[in-house]
């Protein structure tokens, strides 16, 4: 498979090839390109499968290219690369099939998702070519994915046709509002009879309303519903339609669900469907289960405070200031909550900043926050994994609350206590670490080391570091992927039957199906 990075950095398309294992991917042929002009012309030459494209570019930005590209490689995937959040950029993404559209600065793990969502677009499309016939059903969701771009005068009478093959005559006059569903996590995420019952559940509540419609399903995340009525839906009718959605959909533990624009005409079901995806873009901003409708936009609002909230998060945390801990942190949830003008991504940096300075505070004082499953790496994890703003801030609140707590509480360690449990936190993972290593690690002898560490804890060093090791196999043990050798692996353990051993001494050998982990 051919790739094409087209961006005006060296650095930046140096770094993608660098970062990732192309090969395992199954890309062999990667070519570069400095500018819009040269990266056209050079898929032309290669007729690349994927072309990983910057958006702003000297001589001919990579919107340009790629409207001239689709009149050559019609059926390259295409995803852009931008650190603007420009409205008008995502429209003419969508308009061009771009297949992602992935923000800068740049993280390997988000492109090389954007990649295998391109490969797998690819192999679908190849497989589809290959298709002798096709059911109903595909037929229809065909037609659905079609209709999310742009409709030429030409092609009108094509998707009649469409319609007609599937037994749905359409007059020009029609109306049609898309309704677009976000499965936090994707369909795979559900129990496989949800997943086979969903659209044909769905499908039904449609008909219930007295209204027509096509479906299809993308990137597994997405389900796209174009309705369609020769009576103009009121919004009322288009909300109760969500509203039964939204029931049927119970079972699921987060989605979001968008209502698009109310068009005229089977070639406006783009205008319809982008004003759908409009949307979903500020879904992040929203709890679990809302409903966006266009038309019902907040007001704007000044995001002013946004870069003045770090600084006041550490002068409050400094001074031990819990009121103004809390005021900084709720105005700052208050700025985002619900707004159409952020990128989920500029969030997410914010509070990750926050919880930086959270610790740093805790590390000053000596305060050993609770882990959320394992130190500062595992919270980036959870801000990256996190579906909502909301989920995110309750639990910056909560850590808000412990390091006061603490702090009032005087439960402030003992500074070397501290030091060496910090030390066991970030290298348990080491199965030589040792007394000695823990000791030069706090410029202190092992003997007093030991000393110190049991008057303070009532345990010895290799207490503790076994007990750690023993919480941390726990919570791995009721993951069913890992294997017992992994687990023995990742919490210090070369040797199985010893770590086996030391987990039977525990409460949670009870945890251990030895049948379905060897």
């Amino acid at each position: 498979m051919n790739l094409l990075i087209v961006d005006d950095e060296e650095l930046t398309r140096e770094g993608l090839l660098g970062s990732i294992d192309w090969n395992s991917l199954g890309i062999h042929n990667i070519y570069q390109a400095d500018d819009g002009m040269n990266g056209l012309a050079l898929a032309k030459k290669y007729r690349p499968e994927i072309i990983l494209s910057d958006v702003r570019m000297p001589r001919m930005n990579g919107i340009e290219m790629a409207e001239k590209i689709r009149e050559t490689v019609p059926d390259s995937h295409i995803i852009f690369m931008s650190g603007y959040s420009d409205k008008e950029y995502l429209k003419a993404a969508i308009r061009l099939k771009a297949i992602s559209y992935v923000e800068k600065p740049l993280m390997p793990a988000e492109v090389e998702e954007a990649i295998r969502e391109a490969i797998s677009s690819d192999k679908i499309l190849k497989l589809s070519r290959d298709s002798a016939s096709r059911h109903l059903q595909e037929a229809s969701g065909k037609l659905a994915l079609k209709v999310t771009y742009p409709i030429s005068d030409e092609g009108i009478s094509s998707i009649e046709k469409d319609f007609a093959a599937l037994g749905i005559q359409t007059r020009p006059s029609a109306y049609f509002v898309t309704v677009m569903i976000k499965i936090v996590g994707g369909m795979h995420s559900l129990e496989n009879e949800h997943q086979e019952n969903l659209p044909a559940s769905l499908g039904a509540i449609i008909g219930q309303h007295r209204l027509h419609g096509i479906y299809a399903s993308k990137q597994d995340e997405y389900l796209i519903y174009h309705i369609f009525s020769p009576e103009k839906p009121a919004s009322s009718q288009m909300r109760k339609l969500a509203e039964a959605f939204s029931g049927c959909l119970s079972f699921c533990p987060c989605f979001y669900i968008a209502i698009g624009k109310t068009v005229s005409g089977p070639a406006k079901i783009f205008d319809s469907y982008n004003s759908a995806v409009i949307l979903l873009q500020s879904s992040f901003f929203y709890e679990c289960g809302t409903i966006l409708e266009t038309g019902k936009e907040p007001a704007n609002k000044v995001p002013g405070f946004l870069e003045a909230v770090v600084p006041a998060i550490h002068e409050a945390l400094s001074s031990k200031n819990r009121q103004e801990t809390d005021n900084a942190a709720a105005k700052l949830y208050a700025s985002l909550a619900g707004n159409r003008s952020v990128l989920p991504n500029h969030a997410k940096d914010l509070y990750y900043k926050l919880f930086m300075e959270l610790y740093e505070a805790a590390s000053a004082n000596y305060i050993k926050l609770p882990e959320t499953d394992g130190g500062f790496e595992t919270i980036l994890d959870h801000i990256s994994r996190s579906s909502n703003l909301s989920s995110l801030h309750q639990l910056l609140r909560s850590k808000i609350e412990l390091f006061f707590t603490a702090l009032e509480e005087g439960t402030e360690k003992n500074s070397t206590v501290f030091l060496i449990e910090d030390y066991i936190g970030r290298n348990y993972q080491n199965e030589n670490l040792s007394v000695k290593d823990i000791s030069e690690h706090v410029f202190l002898s092992s003997t007093y080391v030991c000393t110190v560490f049991k008057n303070e804890t009532g345990r010895t060093l290799n207490q503790y570091l076994t007990e750690y090791r023993m919480e941390k196999a726990k919570k791995l043990l009721l993951d069913p992927r890992y294997k017992i050798t992994d687990i023995s692996a990742k919490v210090g353990y070369s040797d199985g039957n010893y770590f086996g051993k030391t987990l039977k001494s525990t409460q949670a050998f009870h945890l251990l199906n030895t049948g379905s982990r060897m």
